[in-house]
C-alpha cells in the first residue's frame, strides 16, 4: 500500500484501528501483496507456516485478513456510518446525485482502487474492493454502483488492454485527483447494452467505421450507470460485421465530443441517487488511438470485465443484504409483542437466521473470487456463482426485513423498503441471474468433458 494512501485511511479511521496503524506502520512493504506476490507481511509470516507465497492464501473471516484489508474494512465501514447512512435515504427520495459522497470517495483512494500508483491510483487487490464494495454498499447501495461501475467497468478495461497512452489520458485524471471543464469529478462509465439487446452482448448494432487517423461512431448503448455525470465511456461498437461477435472493438469515447448526446435519465425503482441513461452518438469522432486493444477484441475485454464486474456487484448485493440484516435485528430487538421482544419468537429468529447463513454463504463466494482474482486464477465460474448468490441473497434478505418490521417495513420512516428495491437490481445488471447460471453450468459441462 502507498504511503500517501495509508495517511490517507490513518487520518479517517480514528481511535479505534490504533492496532490496526500500528501493524501497517511496522511494515515494510510499499504495495499491497496483489503487486508483489512474492512477499508476506510480518503478521502473515508469524501466522501461518505453511507457506510464503500469497498465492495460496485463502482467507473466510475478518479476523483473519491481513492488516491492511482489515484498514480497509474499518475505513469503509466509518466512512459508511458517518457519510451514507444519515443521508442515503434523502438522496433515494430527490433521485440526487451524491456528489459531496463520491468526492469524498476519490479523497479515500476508492475511485482507483485497483490501478496502479504510476496512474495516481491505490494499488488495492480485488480483496479490498470487495470489502470496500460491501461497507460502501451497506450504507448507501446507489453510492456502491456509482464505485463500481467506475472501478470495475470503466477503468478496468483500460488499465488491462489499453496503450500507456490510453493510460495516462484516460486512468491518470480518474483516479479522484482531477475535475472535467466543468469542475467536477471525472467519472467514467460503461457502454455495452443497447435498446435491442441486453444480455445477448454480441449483437452490437452501434458501429465504428475506420476513417484514416479516426473512428466514427454510431448507435445508441440503453442502461448506462453513470451516464449523466460521466466524462468519458467504454463503448463497444462492431468494426466488421461479417466477423459476428470476434468483430466488436471497444474504444474510450470523451463525452463532450461532437455528435455525443444523453438521453433523459430514467425513473427507477432503486439506486436512484445513480443515474442511468441512455448514450446516443451520431457521427462521433474519435482518435485512432482511442480504441482499446486491437481491432475484434471488444468482445474478450467485454467479458473480461463483465467477471471483475461481478465481484463488485456480489458485494454491492452484500452490503445490501447486511443493511437489511442490521435494520431487522435492531428492529426486532426492540419492538415488543405478547410480552417480550419479538426477537424472542421463533418464527422471528428463523429468519433471522436464514438471512445471517444466506449473506455469509455468498460472501465467502465472493472472497474466494476475489482471492483467485488476485492469485491470476481463472475465475469466471466463481465470479457467476458469487454474484448469483449474493444478489439472491440481498433479495431476500431484504424481503425478510420486510416481514420482520411489519408495517414499518412498507413505509420511508424506515431504510428496509429501500433495500428492497435496491437489491432487486443486483439480480439483473452485469449479467441477470439466469446468464449467470448459463455461465456456471457452461463451466461445470466443460469441465465435465474434458475429464470424460
Amino acid at each position: 500500500m502507498r504511503l500517501s494512501l495509508a495517511r490517507r485511511f490513518h487520518s479517517k479511521l480514528g481511535a479505534p484501528a490504533a492496532a490496526t496503524r500500528a501493524a501497517i506502520a511496522s511494515s515494510n512493504y510499499s504495495t499491497l501483496p496483489s503487486h508483489n506476490r512474492g512477499t508476506t507481511t510480518p503478521a502473515q509470516h508469524h501466522s501461518s507456516n505453511l507457506s510464503s507465497l500469497l498465492s495460496s492464501r485463502k482467507y473466510t473471516t475478518y479476523s483473519q485478513l491481513p492488516s491492511e484489508h482489515q484498514m480497509v474494512y474499518e475505513m469503509c465501514r466509518k466512512f459508511a456510518e458517518e457519510e451514507l447512512m444519515p443521508n442515503a435515504g434523502k438522496w433515494d427520495q430527490k433521485h440526487e446525485f451524491p456528489t459531496d459522497a463520491v468526492d469524498k470517495l476519490a479523497e479515500l483512494g476508492l475511485m482507483g482502487i485497483n490501478c496502479s500508483s504510476d496512474h495516481n491510483g491505490s494499488e488495492l487487490d480485488a480483496l479490498s474492493y470487495a470489502i470496500a464494495m460491501e461497507e460502501i454498499s451497506r450504507g448507501c447501495a446507489s453510492v456502491g454502483v456509482i464505485m463500481s461501475a467506475h472501478n470495475s467497468l470503466y477503468l478496468y478495461p483500460i488499465d488491462a488492454f489499453g496503450s500507456d497512452d490510453l493510460k495516462e489520458r484516460y486512468i491518470t485524471p480518474y483516479t479522484g485527483h482531477e475535475r472535467d471543464e466543468n469542475g467536477r469529478l471525472n467519472i467514467g462509465c460503461f457502454g455495452l447494452s443497447e435498446p435491442g439487446n441486453g444480455s445477448d452482448a454480441g449483437a452490437a448494432s452501434t458501429t465504428a467505421k475506420d476513417d484514416g487517423d479516426e473512428w466514427i461512431i454510431n448507435g445508441t448503448k440503453a442502461w448506462i450507470t453513470n451516464a449523466h455525470e460521466a466524462s468519458a465511456a467504454i463503448v463497444f461498437a462492431t468494426t466488421d460485421k461479417s466477423l459476428k461477435h470476434k468483430g466488436i472493438s471497444a474504444f474510450v469515447v470523451p463525452m463532450n465530443a461532437p455528435g455525443f448526446s444523453l438521453g433523459a435519465k430514467e425513473d427507477k425503482l432503486g439506486i436512484r441517487a445513480s443515474s442511468t441513461s441512455n448514450l446516443i452518438m451520431e457521427n462521433v469522432r474519435i482518435p485512432k488511438s482511442n480504441l482499446i486493444g486491437q481491432p475484434g477484441e471488444g468482445f474478450k475485454i467485454a467479458m473480461q470485465t463483465l467477471d471483475g464486474g461481478r465481484i463488485g456487484v456480489a458485494g454491492q448485493a452484500l452490503g445490501i443484504a447486511s443493511a437489511s440484516i442490521d435494520c431487522a435485528v435492531k428492529y426486532a430487538l426492540e419492538r415488543n409483542a405478547f410480552g417480550k421482544p419479538i426477537a424472542q419468537l421463533q418464527s422471528i429468529q428463523n429468519k433471522i437466521s436464514q438471512m445471517t447463513v444466506a449473506r455469509d454463504s455468498a460472501r465467502l463466494l465472493t472472497w474466494r473470487a476475489a482471492q483467485m482474482k488476485d492469485n491470476g486464477e481463472k475465475y469466471t465460474r466463481e465470479a457467476a456463482m458469487a454474484k448469483l448468490a449474493a444478489s439472491e441473497a440481498a433479495t431476500m434478505c431484504a424481503h425478510q426485513a420486510i416481514q420482520i418490521l411489519g408495517g414499518m417495513g412498507y413505509v420511508t420512516e424506515m431504510p428496509a423498503e429501500r433495500y428492497y428495491r435496491d437489491a432487486r437490481i443486483t439480480e439483473i445488471y452485469e449479467g441477470t441471474s439466469e446468464v449467470q447460471h448459463l455461465v456456471i453450468a457452461g463451466d461445470v459441462l466443460k469441465e465435465y468433458k474434458q475429464l470424460y
